[in-house]
């Protein structure tokens, strides 16, 4: 299913990033009892915001960038359940937010996106005849 999003957020959908705030699963704690939002982690720059609406209350999910308090995407509905894929890759870095609101509950997630930079090593290989007439 895809999401048509407002223009700001069309790149959105299309991005990730790297070094992102969440492990695998982000929902608020409590023991065996269902939770009603969540964000999960699917992919490489790729979360699922799930929010569950028994009571048919109004329910609103946002992604916000906090530096401006920007809604970069929005979606509203009055359904039992509601989920979006959402690709976070093209933002820029910076502190953002998923904002999900069921009636009068608000429940939000942080989101850091930095670049960082990877280091690797490789191993050569000498002969130990170079390295006897180095001595």
């Amino acid at each position: 299913m895809k999401t048509h999003l407002l223009p700001v957020s069309r790149l959105f959908l299309l991005a990730a990033c790297a070094g992102l705030g969440f492990t695998s699963s982000a929902q608020a704690q409590s023991s065996g009892v269902p939770q009603p939002v969540s964000v999960q982690q699917v992919a490489d720059f790729t979360y699922v915001v799930r929010a569950s609406n028994p009571h048919l209350e109004r329910s609103e999910m946002k992604l916000v960038r906090l530096s401006d308090n920007k809604v970069l995407y929005r979606d509203v509905n009055f359904k039992p359940s509601s989920g979006r894929k959402l690709n976070v890759k093209e933002l820029n870095d910076g502190q953002y937010a998923f904002v999900v609101r069921v009636g009068k509950d608000i429940h939000r997630y942080t989101l850091d996106i930095h670049t960082t930079v990877q280091r690797s090593t490789r191993l050569g290989s000498v002969s130990m005849t170079a390295m006897a007439a180095n001595q």
